[in-house]
Formats: structure tokens, C-alpha cells, sequence
């Protein structure tokens, strides 16, 4: 068993050892950027997990501000996307939440509260594994399927930005299929429910357009209590290191959690207009944009609002960069040109 502190969620998951992300000898087990050089893919690619950054003490009051500062907002997304999930599956046949690492697990956690105060009964959780030009961990997927035959699975991320998850998604069910596995999606594909869907991308979500979600700041030390899955052997379940438990920050875990409390304001409206296509080497979404920060080395952030709105807007990711020493430019116009808020430089 993987200890978390997110209630009723099981990690499906090879515990590979205690591991301290903070303690310089232990950097070579994370991966670095070299793992997207363009000869590197597929397993290799994801054969070590993302790295963690170090934090200050500022950091969680800012995060904690934050939460509070969005929670009507998070409220409404999370009591809109549990509607549609309700109503989706009215019948008996109450879906299993399968959370994808790592950022399901915060809105499986949302997820899970309001569905249960609908079904009257325990929403099971499970998370696992899924990555670009991969897939997802077969060996996990056999386990929970054999665990829940006759149930519905609904996988759980935070949001979508360019739409890798939906497809990686798509891609593995045929695979699976091919291989002769049981068909857990009743003929049809994997349904995908996430927060924030810019580009259309899943099945069920609360809002088509960029918005900030406080989860993304999420680091695994604080908040899991493992690292991100890695790959390992053929056939063989993904890995994780295990974090110690004094890193965790469980009122992070709480105040988020207590956000579905909270009476949920208005949303704003869905993104509609034209886009045009992301170049390479940038990053677009707020969100994916704070990903960046935390597990890879962008060389820039733009951001559509002025400075004194993404202050109040935006702070821990203003925060993170000022931690990891990314320069951000305020009132950027390119953002929007891709329907995002926020982008990323990466190269």
C-alpha cells in the first residue's frame, strides 16, 4: 500500500523505496531535460520520474491564499462537472474515478465528495499512470479492471491543453483491444472528465476555456507522498518512489478539499474565436504552463494580464517562477493568439 492523505484513493502502483526528492545525491534518480531530446521516446523517455522544486516557507501561505482567493470559482467547476457525471450515469452502474497521475488526483478528490453526497454511497478511486507516446500502465489497467469487472471506468485529469491525454487515451484503448483484453468501455472509447477543457478535447468538463486551477501548484513531496509514475520492464507495473512523510502538507490537502463547501460563483463564459497554431517549443495554458515550472526548465513565461493582475490572479505561479529564476513578461499578446492566458518558452 502507497500512503496518500487524498481519502479513498489507492495508488496502483510499484512502491520502488523511499526516496528524498530534496537531497542533492538523489538528483540523478529524476529525469532531467535530456529526457526530450528528440531521439528519446517511448520508454526511455519516461523511465525516471519528473523532478520536484525545492519550496520556501512563503510558498504555502501563497498557495493557501490562493485557494481561498478561487474557491467559489473551483466550487462552480467542480459542482458543474459532478452534474454531468451524474446525470451520465443515472442508471445502476456507478463509474470507478480513476484518477491520471498526477493531476487527477486533486479533482478526483472534488469529485468523489460530491458524488457520493448524490449516490449516497462510496465512489472507489483509483490512479495510475498514462503517458505521451506510451500509453497508460497496462499491468495497472488489468488490476483495476479485475477488480471492478462489471463497473464503469471514468478517467480524471486536472484539464487538457493541447489534447495528449485524449488521444494517448484513444491510442491505448485500441491497443488494448487488439491485445484481446476485455473491453471495459461496453464498445464505445474511454470517456475523460477534467476541470478545463480550452480545445474540446474530453468527454465531460466544467468550462472550455484557460483558467487557473490552484491544484496545479501541487507539488508531490506536499501533497501525494510519492513521486510520478516511471516506467519500468515490459509487462511490469509502473514505479514510484515513495517521499518521506515529513514533507507532506496535509492543510494543503484539506483546504483544497473544503473548496466544494464553498457556494460556487458564476463562471466565466467558454472561449470561442479562432485560434491559431501553437509554434514549436512553446507551452500554452496557465496551467500547463505552472507544470512547466515545477518539472521542466522553461527559459520564459508570458502572460496575457498586466502585472498587477497576475499578482492577484495568479501568484503562486509568479512565485514558483521567481523560486526557479524564469523571467516573466506581462501583457504578452501571443497567449491569446493560441487561446490561452499564459505560454511557456521552452527552448
Amino acid at each position: 500500500m502507497i500512503y496518500t492523505p487524498w481519502p479513498n484513493l489507492e495508488i496502483v502502483a510499484q512502491n520502488r523505496g523511499i526516496v528524498d526528492p530534496y537531497l542533492p545525491e538523489n538528483i540523478p534518480l529524476f529525469r532531467g531535460e535530456e529526457a526530450f531530446e528528440a531521439d528519446v521516446t517511448g520508454r526511455a523517455r519516461w523511465s525516471k520520474p519528473s523532478p520536484e522544486p525545492p519550496l520556501d516557507a512563503e510558498f504555502a501561505s501563497v498557495l493557501l491564499g490562493s485557494i481561498e482567493a478561487n474557491a467559489g470559482l473551483m466550487s462552480g467547476l467542480a459542482h458543474k462537472l459532478a452534474s454531468q457525471i451524474e446525470a451520465a450515469y443515472a442508471g445502476p452502474q456507478k463509474p470507478v474515478l480513476i484518477a491520471i497521475l498526477r493531476a487527477g488526483v486533486p479533482i478526483t478528490g472534488l469529485l468523489s465528495k460530491l458524488l457520493e453526497r448524490a449516490w449516497g454511497e462510496v465512489v472507489p478511486v483509483r490512479a495510475f499512470s498514462l503517458f505521451y507516446g506510451l500509453g497508460w500502465d497496462d499491468v495497472a489497467l488489468e488490476q483495476i479492471v479485475a477488480e471492478f469487472p462489471d463497473r464503469p471506468l471514468l478517467f480524471v485529469d486536472g484539464w487538457t491543453s493541447g489534447g495528449n491525454v485524449a488521444v494517448e487515451l484513444n491510442r491505448a484503448h485500441e491497443a488494448w483491444k487488439s491485445a484481446g483484453k476485455l473491453d471495459f468501455t461496453s464498445g464505445e472509447k474511454p470517456k475523460l472528465a477534467v476541470l478545463c477543457d480550452p480545445r474540446g478535447k474530453a468527454d465531460f468538463s466544467a468550462l472550455k476555456a484557460d483558467l487557473f486551477v490552484p491544484s496545479a501548484c501541487f507539488t508531490a513531496p506536499e501533497t501525494l507522498g510519492f513521486s510520478r509514475g516511471f516506467a519500468l520492464g515490459e509487462n511490469e507495473l509502473f514505479g514510484v518512489y515513495e517521499f518521506p512523510h515529513q514533507h507532506l502538507k496535509p492543510e494543503w490537502v484539506q483546504r483544497w478539499l473544503e473548496v466544494v463547501d464553498v457556494e460556487p460563483a458564476e463562471l466565466p463564459a467558454d472561449f470561442e474565436g479562432e485560434i491559431e497554431a501553437t509554434p514549436p517549443g512553446i507551452r500554452i495554458h496557465v496551467n500547463e504552463v505552472v507544470r512547466a515550472l515545477i518539472n521542466r526548465d522553461p527559459q520564459e513565461i508570458w502572460l496575457t494580464d498586466d502585472e498587477a493582475v497576475a499578482k492577484s490572479r495568479l501568484a503562486p505561479l509568479l512565485h514558483l517562477a521567481g523560486l526557479r529564476g524564469v523571467p516573466v513578461r506581462f501583457r504578452h499578446s501571443e497567449p491569446a493568439r493560441w487561446g490561452a492566458i499564459a505560454a511557456a518558452r521552452m527552448t
